[in-house]
């Protein structure tokens, strides 16, 4: 068994780890008669040369011999077919190396296609997804449908079979979505749907009865979410919107949650369905059930601005925090609380208040700016100045439009002062009476932007020099955004060159952190001496990458507006950056300062907002006055594709209508009727 093994250098090989010198070791491992051992080698293995997905040249070596031991283990064969299926799968697996590990998988196809007759069918089961994602013809799928008695195998079959030849397959899948056993119905439904082929009259029922049976998909053949979600995403709205309907009437509390989520996720997908799916959520904000009245409330937490139709609902719900707040985990009144923050209806405040008064915190989320919320914190703050260490927390970042809340704040720093300091730092408000707290800030937690406040307002360098000497020298991370202010202090800083000059290298540190340090070590020198001697250093992150290389792009960027002659060679560099979605922005003003036409870079600034910088990189739009991006900012508002960016799973909804907020008064003041002037760089 394993002919040939020894033969490769397995040391000279990579994997997730590193040398792949123990796979050799795992391999036979993994094939042993020892169950124990053999399913401890298999984690193992798919760890190392399958971690997380991603792929490896070990991996490409590796699959004949797991094609081998699919045949010839000891144990659990299944578990190698479905291995080397996903190893072919683009769903599953990437990596520089994939390319040569599907290869290499579509090379054991005849092996894999033997595997649709085993014995065994689990092995059978798994070896009709591999043969599809291998490139199997369709007779031999077609061969072993006609005489399949297992269920789960006949399932497998079915989505194959709609892979590999759907056309083809059209009849005899309408026919099992509507009379096969329950997971085969599924997965017929399924497979039709991926195939863009129409459900015969009568699947929705038939397919929410086999979900209520407690049919699902094997996991390897989902496309990225659940499957459950996929029959609501995909299908077109008149058919997604009959699927929710009969989920929702089902029987069993878990089909009817199901359905709520997979609503969601139609919402979550396209901007246009929140307007005809959120209404269905209605029955059940009254279930009978609990856990589904919990998913209606999620679904409304998620679902953007359309869920204020139920915000009478959600007040009433939210107004029992108080009573529940004490409880572990996220309750429904928690969730309906949000919901409330995210509308920007002021009746979250006083059910977090009085939660808050009983020793509960609540965490802050996308808290959205109404007059309406302002008006109640100000209420709240004036009758109960001790709320504001609750209070505070929730306008951190609302900007320019929690001004007319700052006086209150203020009023209140004797009940809160740590919090409310905090908040005017977010806010950038300057206050005498948070210099305390934001000193305190500086010298416990080597926090540089109130150091810098401090400053602002005492003229102390001192405590931006310890704040610094903290990060540099020491374990605090560097701010995770540029400090221009640095520069001001000049020759003041001339204390710390001799701690600077050991991150100026010339050569780009191994990990971002130190990165960072690097190019703040390179503001620091530059403010005193000039930017001659670490633009090497500056030069070596920006080729680097990732985020560092924003960093870096960003004091180019600033070195640009006072010596542009000095930093100029950069301009290739920096161009080398564009196609980096971590530095592209930063890198894109840094050239437009060194004089590059904002014609040339609208493409990027564009690309840049839908790719990773969302707002930011409408801020860098407007900076630099980019009107040429108008085009491109109109098509954003025109696609019914979710952007995502910006977002976590559980608000793409609520930051994607933000987006668009911004879009829209982007475009009107880039634009030459609007009367708007986009600020100065």
């Amino acid at each position: 068994m394993l002919a040939g093994l020894d033969a490769i250098a397995w040391a000279d090989l990579s994997h997730a780890y590193g040398s792949a010198a123990d796979t050799p070791g795992l391999l036979r491992q993994a094939g042993s008669g020892d169950s124990e051992a053999a399913s401890e080698a298999r984690s193992d293995l798919h760890g190392s040369i399958f971690h997380q997905g991603t792929v490896y040249p070990a991996t490409v070596a590796a699959v004949p011999f797991l094609a081998e031991l699919a045949s010839v283990a000891a144990n659990r064969r299944d578990e190698f077919v479905w291995t080397l299926g996903m190893l072919a799968d683009d769903r599953h697996a990437y990596g520089d190396d994939f390319p040569q590990v599907r290869a290499a998988v579509a090379d054991q196809v005849e092996s894999l296609r033997a595997l649709l007759d085993d014995v065994d069918p689990r092995v059978r089961e798994a070896a009709a997804y591999a043969t599809a994602q291998a490139g199997v013809a369709a007779e031999p799928l077609w061969r072993r449908w006609a005489m399949e008695d297992d269920t789960a195998a006949r399932a497998a079959l079915a989505l194959a079979l709609g892979e590999v030849d759907p056309v083809g397959a059209q009849t005899v899948l309408g026919d099992a979505a509507l009379r096969d056993d329950p997971k085969v119905r599924v997965a017929a439904a399924v497979a039709l749907l991926r195939a863009g082929l129409d459900w015969p009259a009568g699947t929705i029922p038939a397919l929410v009865a086999a979900i209520d049976d407690g049919a699902a998909l094997t996991w390897a053949w989902a496309h990225g979410g659940s499957w459950s979600e996929e029959i609501v995403v995909e299908p077109v709205t008149p058919v997604a919107v009959e699927v929710v309907q009969e989920m929702l009437r089902s029987r069993i509390p878990r089909t009817r949650s199901s359905g709520l989520w997979a609503l969601g996720a139609r919402c979550d997908a396209r901007r246009s369905a929140p307007a005809v799916f959120v209404p269905l959520v209605a029955p059940a904000l009254d279930d009978a059930d609990p856990g589904v009245r919990r998913s209606a409330m999620d679904v409304l937490r998620q679902a953007g601005a359309a869920a204020g139709r139920f915000a009478d609902v959600v007040a009433d719900v939210a107004g029992r925090f108080p009573d529940t707040a004490g409880e572990r985990g996220f309750t429904v009144e928690y969730r309906a609380v949000e919901t409330l923050q995210r509308l920007g209806d002021p009746r979250w405040v006083e059910p977090v208040c009085a939660a808050g008064a009983g020793g509960h915190r609540f965490t802050p989320g996308a808290v959205r700016f109404t007059p309406e919320v302002s008006a109640a914190i100000r209420g709240r703050l004036a009758a109960h100045p001790a709320d504001a260490e609750v209070l505070a927390r929730m306008v951190g970042r609302w900007g320019a439009n929690a001004d007319a809340l700052v006086p209150d704040l203020v009023a209140a720093m004797p009940h809160a002062g740590p919090a409310i300091a905090e908040t005017l730092l977010m806010l950038g408000r300057d206050d005498d009476a948070a210099v305390p707290h934001w000193r305190t800030r500086a010298t416990e937690k080597g926090d540089l932007e109130a150091a810098l406040a401090v400053r602002r307002l005492t003229g102390d360098t001192t405590v931006v020099l310890d704040a610094l000497r903290a990060i540099l020298s020491g374990g605090s991370p560097a701010p995770r955004m540029s400090m221009p202010d640095i520069e001001e202090l000049g020759a003041a800083l001339a204390p710390l060159l001799p701690i600077a000059a050991v991150h100026l290298t010339g050569a780009a540190e191994r990990v971002h952190p130190l990165r960072d340090k690097q190019v703040l070590a390179a503001r620091v020198a530059a403010a005193v001496a000039g930017p001659e001697e670490v633009l090497p250093t500056v030069e070596a992150v920006l080729v680097a990458g990732d985020s560092p290389a924003r960093h870096a792009a960003d004091l180019v960027a600033d070195l640009a507006l006072r010596v542009p002659a000095e930093v100029a060679h950069l301009a290739p560099r920096l161009r080398d950056r564009l196609d980096d979605r971590w530095s592209r922005l930063s890198a894109a003003r840094a050239l437009a300062r060194l004089g590059t036409p904002t014609v040339e870079l609208a493409p990027v600034l564009s690309r840049g907002i839908t790719d990773y910088g969302g707002q930011l990189a409408l801020a860098i739009i407007l900076e630099l006055r980019a009107a040429e991006t108008i085009p491109a900012l109109e098509e954003l508002l025109r696609g019914d594709d979710r952007s995502g960016v910006g977002s976590t799973a559980d608000d793409i909804v609520w930051a994607d209508e933000l987006l668009k907020e911004h879009i829209e008064d982007a475009i009107a003041r880039l634009s030459p009727r609007s009367g708007h002037q986009a600020p100065l760089p």
